[in-house]
């Protein structure tokens, strides 16, 4: 391959790289700002056969992030142990502070280790047959293995060598499973994760305790375990240029653990580190982007953050190579500041969406810790994380860095790459936020992402008032397949009772613009290519008149006559009056006015179908949920829903605009009288050479808005061009 800022390539200033063996690459010395060409040759035998130049620029002030030379790297790990994430300094100034400022958490951790001594640890499981199977597997098996990993943590910590002896018989027991067996990683991956994962650190932190026999035992299925995860990445997944599986995305980290803490005993480690480390450098993440954003949802991001920055910080403090540099992992964490705000009532969307926010306490604890970021460990302190009772709390804690609130962020963000926008109206205040995300991904329905393209939710004051629904029993469940994944579950439209299609790339969706301001915030959506071909156009357009009105403007149209259905959920009934619907909670309340189109069918239920399974001996407690339909009555080949959704603390109805349908010339137009007498229009242009003729609004913007206080004066405007 060859780089030169001419695109001619001439001898002098063209930097050539041959020998390579992957598709992927990153310069070991950073560019210059300024334009670049790059090509690639291919070797006929009589020297090389070059394809076109192309074009890059690296912009001033750029992070610089060359990729390391591992054969400088593979030294700097310790030759003593432990070499995996506390090491030398690092495990010193850990020792400190569980003595002093984490003290409480840390004997929180050592407890939670002593009450597993002696306790009866699972056999070796058969292979699961089915879903339930591998739940059970899973749920039986996890837990043994994170004591393993307690304990020897614990042990580390403390020097009980009781804790270190419990630690060091359930490794012995846990690598005496057959590695081409029931939890080979290609007959069952969970269990290979889990046991790598936990084992490997557990094994580096109490190496003392074995004999060097017993390290004959465990070592082997060690290492060929890890190369089960080398062989799937690299040759069999080709992970470089095909990272779209979502459990493959742990791996990596898993594989250059154990190439750390094996770094001088296996000739192979140098390859699996510097292979490990060079995914986390061009194809992760698979699933998100520069500017932080996640597919699957704050759930699974949770878990993958906690899995990628263990790797992040046992690299950083074993060689001194610091992930942190690449922009996805500094900006990852304001994904879950703005989309699972610690005191929101569920986390959308994807997989696991029904959960707390406050189960990212940790992961948002740990970013706090490697960015210095006082706005994270807001986050994680308002989820209840105190550090020091996880590793990774543990080893990122900064006693010395002060919580911020982020009331002076910016209210509103959006995560391009993934398709996500979130509208807040006091961020971090929880009696006073509320909160709109709207998601159109260009990643469609696959992996443990949902057909919920345009997609919204609203949330307030710390409850859910139009969430998505649906639970995950297992992967594939048939509640899970045909609910929890379905346009059906979602405050999304349906098409002729139907959704969008499911687990397909192609059934994706565009944030198209996005607008913040003080006054507006503006989202818009395109999301017909996920009905499967049933529909030309669906754009959603939502104005954020704020704080707290959201007009919501559907513009659809099918390849056929079709009937349409708008989607509204709800944790509680709903009540309907005429077109109006209101939603009320113990502290929030929501009224919905749907204005066009002027005939529709409202009906309302609470049934899932199919419910959810019972998963497990004990029967499963799901929450009831409602699922209210807007549907229009007739077949037509264009459809519109003009709708405005009103946000107000349980009590305070009053404060509610009164709502009417304008008439206006070249758009649709809403109408909104307030208490204090303050009058405002929103409109929509409705053909693209049009204008907006509604009143005093006049103007060639596609959306427009202005609000004037009751003696006639402006107080805020909006024109999207």
């Amino acid at each position: 391959m060859q780089i030169s800022t001419d695109s001619s390539f001439p001898d002098k200033g063209t930097k050539t790289f041959s020998g390579m063996t992957l598709n992927v690459f990153v310069p070991k010395e950073p560019l210059e700002p300024g334009s670049w060409f790059w090509r690639y040759g291919i070797s006929t035998g009589g020297g090389y056969q070059y394809g076109k130049a192309r074009p890059f620029t690296v912009k001033k002030g750029t992070r610089e992030f060359p990729f390391p030379d591992f054969t400088e790297v593979l030294k700097r790990v310790p030759k003593e142990r432990p070499r995996v994430i506390l090491t030398g300094e690092h495990l010193e100034r850990v020792r400190k502070l569980a003595k002093g400022e984490l003290k409480a958490g840390v004997d929180s951790l050592i407890e939670s280790a002593r009450s597993c001594v002696g306790e009866q640890i699972v056999a070796e499981p058969p292979k699961p047959r089915s879903g339930p199977e591998q739940v059970n597997v899973m749920r039986t098996t996890r837990p043994p293995m994170d004591a393993m990993e307690t304990c020897a943590l614990a042990y580390l910590l403390t020097g009980e060598k009781e804790l270190g002896l419990e630690a060091k018989r359930r490794i012995l027991h846990f690598f005496s499973w057959d590695p081409k067996g029931s939890t080979c990683l290609w007959s069952y991956d969970e269990p290979a994760m889990w046991v790598m994962m936990r084992g490997t650190r557990a094994y580096d932190w109490t190496y003392d305790l074995f004999s060097p026999e017993e390290r004959s035992k465990v070592e082997p299925v060690m290492k060929e375990r890890a190369e089960q995860f080398y062989v799937h990445l690299r040759k069999k997944r080709k992970f470089h240029t095909n990272p779209y599986e979502s459990h493959a995305g742990r791996m990596p980290g898993f594989l250059g653990e154990a190439a750390i803490s094996f770094a001088h005993e296996w000739p192979e480690a140098r390859e699996w580190m510097e292979y490990a480390t060079l995914l986390y450098y061009t194809s992760y993440p698979a699933w998100g982007g520069d500017d932080g954003g996640w597919q699957e949802g704050p759930g699974y991001w949770s878990a993958y953050m906690s899995f990628a920055m263990n790797y992040v910080i046992a690299l950083r403090n074993a060689t001194g190579v610091d992930l942190m540099n690449k922009p996805f992992f500094r900006n990852t964490p304001y994904y879950g500041l703005y989309t699972a705000t610690p005191y929101n009532e569920h986390r959308p969307y994807g997989d696991g969406a029904y959960s707390s926010p406050a189960g990212l306490g940790s992961i948002m604890y740990a970013f706090a810790g490697m960015l210095e970021d006082p706005y994270l460990k807001w986050h994680g302190e308002a989820c209840g994380r105190n550090a020091g009772r996880d590793l990774l709390t543990l080893v990122t804690a900064d006693p010395n860095l002060e919580p911020r609130n982020p009331k002076d962020l910016p209210s509103s963000r959006l995560f391009e790459a993934v398709g996500l926008s979130a509208f807040h109206t006091a961020l971090g205040d929880k009696r006073n936020d509320i909160t709109f995300l709207l998601r159109s991904s260009p990643f469609g329905s696959v992996s443990h992402g949902h057909a919920d393209q345009n997609a919204f939710v609203i949330e307030a004051f710390g409850e859910a008032l139009a969430p998505v629904t649906g639970y995950y029993p297992w992967y594939g469940s048939p509640h899970h397949q045909d609910w929890t994944r379905d346009t059906k579950a979602v405050n999304s439209i349906l098409v002729n009772g139907e959704g969008q299609v499911k687990r397909k790339w192609s059934a994706k969706g565009e944030i198209t613009a996005f607008h913040a301001s003080d006054g507006y915030d503006y989202v818009e959506g395109e999301a017909a290519p996920a009905y499967g071909g049933r529909l030309d156009r669906f754009r959603r357009h939502v104005v954020h008149s704020r704080p707290g009105i959201f007009v919501i403007y559907d513009d659809l149209a099918a390849k056929t006559p079709s009937t349409y259905q708008w989607l509204l959920h709800s944790f509680n009934k709903m009540q309907i009056s005429g077109n109006r619907i209101s939603t009320r909670r113990d502290h929030a309340s929501m009224d919905v006015v749907v204005l066009l189109p002027e005939k529709v069918e409202i009906s309302e239920t609470d049934k899932f179908d199919p419910e959810p399974e019972a998963v497990g001996a004990k029967p499963t407690a799901y929450a009831n949920s409602w699922h209210l339909t807007v549907g229009t009555p007739r077949q037509e080949q264009t459809g519109r829903f003009l709708t405005v959704l009103m946000v107000e603390k349980k009590g305070q109805e009053d404060r509610f605009p009164k709502v009417k349908l304008l008439e206006g010339k070249g758009c649709l137009a809403v109408g909104l009288t307030y208490p204090d007498d303050t009058k405002e229009t929103i409109a929509f242009r409705t053909r693209p050479d049009g204008r907006i003729d509604c009143g005093d609004l006049q103007t060639d913007a596609r959306v427009a808005a202005v609000a004037r206080d009751g003696n006639g004066k402006e107080v805020r405007r909006l024109q999207i061009p």
